[in-house]
């Protein structure tokens, strides 16, 4: 009996502390490698969020803006103050009708980048509280050079779109494009009513 409690203790032996300490050792180094990628992972899946929200959200306002230009008989661009600029126009819907309609996008000193829609005239001086009940369309919105965001041509048929909007840490998103209006000048020249 004493042999077999004798081979059981040899077996039994555990580990000891030395290699329980190496065991350790190495265990952190693994979780600490494991760790650095899952934590450098969440940051590169933020960023990644970060800009394909900005990229969707200036898309977004180039729809937006796409749409009303070129559907508008008269386009108007305004500044009401300092640190916001005003683009109107008037539309025709795509129904058989066609009833006309106006139709409003207002960058402020916030960088918000708002549009509305109306059957009737859109105040060339909307105030704060008419603006933020107005659709925020993207956040964010900065020019991209020395101009300002929004320049009527000379035929004002045709806009010129020139901001970019931020992207949490990264590269801001660059909107640059002209837009061109499709609807025919009346033979009794350009029509504004009921819109400016």
């Amino acid at each position: 009996m004493r042999a077999e409690i004798a081979g059981l203790r040899e077996h039994d032996q555990g580990f000891t502390l030395v290699e329980l300490l190496v065991y350790m050792v190495l265990a952190i180094v693994v979780l600490t490698i494991v760790g650095g990628i899952l934590i450098n992972s969440l940051r590169v899946e933020s960023q990644i969020r970060d800009a394909t929200s900005a990229a969707d959200a200036t898309q977004l306002a180039a729809q937006s803006l796409g749409r009303g230009i070129r559907n508008a008989s008269a386009i108007h661009v305004s500044q009401p103050d300092t640190d916001s600029i005003l683009v109107r126009t008037r539309s025709i819907d795509s129904q058989a009708a066609g009833e006309w309609f106006c139709n409003a996008w207002y960058v402020g000193a916030d960088g918000g980048l708002r549009w509305t829609t109306s059957p009737s005239a859109i105040s060339a001086t909307p105030t704060s509280t008419e603006v933020d009940a107005w659709l925020l369309l993207v956040e964010g919105v900065e020019p991209s050079g020395v101009g300002p965001l929004f320049i009527l041509d000379a035929d004002e048929r045709s806009l010129s779109v020139a901001f970019s909007v931020k992207n949490g840490d990264g590269s801001p998103i660059l909107l640059s494009t002209t837009m061109v209006s499709r609807q025919p000048i009346p033979s009794t020249g350009r029509v504004t009513a009921p819109c400016f």
